[in-house]
């Protein structure tokens, strides 16, 4: 008989790989939890994010009455000023956004002293005028929703759905990070997919190949989105670095960070608060010729307007999609006379380190291309993800199956279940129905962007409760079923509705509006053939637990029952 106990330094040796097993353990604990804790809002959140690559273009399509707008005229700034002014006499303030190759008209924010909330026009690029455009919530929406979890057309509670964001995506991090050391053979499990496996096994590939593919995508999209708000989840360097004996400079940072002087920011609210006199027009041509001089061949983004202690102040800022650095250059000059102030574009390592950080999450210097390379990159993440909490649910279920195959599914299970199926495979049901409410509500109806997303949180809503009352597969065929032939449809409503339909935009080449209607086409077939599947391989597997029950009850030396 073999001593077991064996030398103290065998005993000390035998010890060593469970302590380094422990901790491995530890890690996959961490991992499993922070993954779970707010696993459905992280889904949620990557898929608004995946789908706010294409912002523009859904503010596009979800806006018909812009479909067939001119290309722009050299002269369009000052077109744009002038029907603002005939607009609104009174404007003491407004930015302007020009048009480019996502967003053909000029986009004209402006408020005035009987306006506290910034009104937004929409303008023809050539003739100036006024476009009598819908009232939509767009794809602003899905980018607002991202990072601040907005339920309401002017946004409510937006600090606190940015924490809460933030906890979320710390838990993701914590979750990605714990996941290299929980995953020992990541890149042999970067090669190994067997969705033929079914069950716990197929759902572990699935989650290991998404989540290795492009590991380095999530960690950079994580870490910088918690780098934007940096100031909000890490003031405390702030205030060590800009102390006051009433608190914090948080202005004098928030300068030095746009290259401005230190007290402009102060002067500019000071003078926002109180009554000012209306803009006068002003030569903007010569301020944009300025412009290019400068830049050369670089494209002019925005231009702003407001009062400031100095007099009328213009910036022209460069086209954010030009570099990867977010924080474009701006030039300043003296709306009066025309006069160059200031060229500003900080260059300090931290401004530039920042600058580039935020411009990898928000990708505006991507072309199309580059776009769906993203765009695919964050339905990796969102599989991953989703993944993940099918795979707790998978392995939790055969446990309680294996101890009591009769007994129902414990509470915390059938929970997790229910809110997989009814959160994750409602959001794309969600998500279609949003599309359809703007196509399908009257264009005159009262606050329309309200009701657009009355239809994005009934739609979801009720795949929540599919979910509670089947949170099974059955569930699932039913939500993504539903998204899928929504989806489909999408086309032909908007063939019904607007003259945007595939048949116009097809032969005029209008790739940005045909796009949109065959992404939804595509997504649609893919839904529905996920919905499909699920139904066909139910009798298949059930046919296959039948056949090893019989295979057992054969081989204990037990008859099965006859017509079992």
């Amino acid at each position: 008989m073999t001593n077991t106990a064996g030398t103290p330094h065998q005993a000390s040796a035998a010890a060593a790989p469970p302590e380094r097993e422990g901790f491995r353990q530890a890690m996959s604990w961490v991992h499993t939890w922070a993954g779970l804790v707010l696993g459905w809002l992280l889904f949620a959140i990557f898929v608004t994010g995946t789908l706010s690559f294409f912002k523009s273009e859904f503010n596009l399509w979800m806006r018909p009455e812009m479909h067939g707008l001119p290309a722009a005229s050299a002269d369009v700034a000052e077109r744009a000023q002038a029907a603002l002014h005939r607009h609104a006499p009174g404007v003491t303030q407004w930015i302007m956004r020009l048009p480019d190759d996502r967003m053909p008209a000029a986009t004209v924010l402006w408020r005035d002293n009987g306006t506290g909330r910034f009104q937004t026009l929409l303008m023809n690029p050539v003739t100036g005028e006024k476009i009598e455009a819908r009232e939509t919530a767009g794809g602003e929406f899905f980018y607002r929703f991202h990072f601040e979890l907005r339920t309401a057309h002017q946004g409510r509670w937006t600090i606190q759905g940015r924490w809460v964001v933030g906890v979320a995506t710390v838990l993701m991090f914590i979750a990605l990070l714990t996941g290299v050391v929980t995953h020992r053979r990541i890149f042999k499990d970067f090669f190994t997919f067997r969705p033929g496996k079914g069950g716990q096994r197929a759902w572990l590939d699935a989650h290991n190949v998404s989540g290795v593919l492009v590991l380095p995508f999530y960690l950079v999209i994580t870490f910088s989105g918690l780098m934007i708000f940096h100031a909000l989840y890490m003031p405390a360097g702030i205030a060590a670095a800009y102390p006051t004996p009433k608190g914090t400079d948080s202005q004098a940072y928030f300068a030095e960070m746009q290259g401005d002087a230190p007290g402009a920011r102060s002067a500019r609210r000071g003078r926002g608060t109180a009554a000012a006199e209306p803009l006068p027009i002003l030569d903007l041509g010569a301020m944009v010729a300025s412009a290019h001089r400068t830049w050369g061949d670089a494209r002019i983004g925005n231009i702003s307007v407001r009062r400031d202690d100095s007099g009328t102040v213009v910036e022209i800022t460069r086209h954010d999609g030009d570099r990867l650095q977010y924080g474009p250059a701006r030039m300043r000059f003296d709306g009066d006379t025309a006069r160059q102030l200031a060229l500003i574009d900080p260059h300090t390592p931290a401004i530039q380190t920042y600058g580039v950080l935020y411009g990898l999450h928000l990708a505006r210097f991507a072309g199309p291309g580059m776009r769906w390379v993203l765009f695919g990159f964050g339905v990796m993440g969102s599989l991953m993800i989703a993944s993940g909490l099918v795979l707790w649910s998978v392995k939790r279920r055969a446990q309680a199956q294996r101890k009591a195959p009769d007994a129902p599914l414990p509470f915390g299970e059938r929970l997790v279940a229910s809110l997989n199926v009814g959160l994750m495979g409602g959001l794309p049901l969600a998500v279609a129905a949003i599309l359809a409410a703007n196509r399908l509500l009257p264009v005159p109806a009262p606050a329309r962007p309200d009701a657009e997303l009355a239809w994005f949180f009934g739609a979801w809503g009720l795949g929540l409760a599919v979910g509670i009352l089947r949170p099974d597969r059955r569930g699932w065929a039913l939500l993504l079923g539903a998204a899928g032939a929504l989806f489909l449809a999408l086309p032909v409503v908007n063939a019904l509705t607007t003259s945007t339909h595939l048949g116009a935009t097809l032969p005029a080449g209008d790739w940005v509006w045909a796009g949109m209607d065959l992404s939804f086409l595509a997504a649609g077939a893919v839904f529905a053939l996920l919905a499909w599947r699920l139904l066909r391989r139910r009798p298949a597997a059930a046919a296959k637990a039948s056949r090893a029950a019989l295979a057992s009850t054969g081989t204990s030396g037990t008859t099965p029952v006859q017509g079992a």
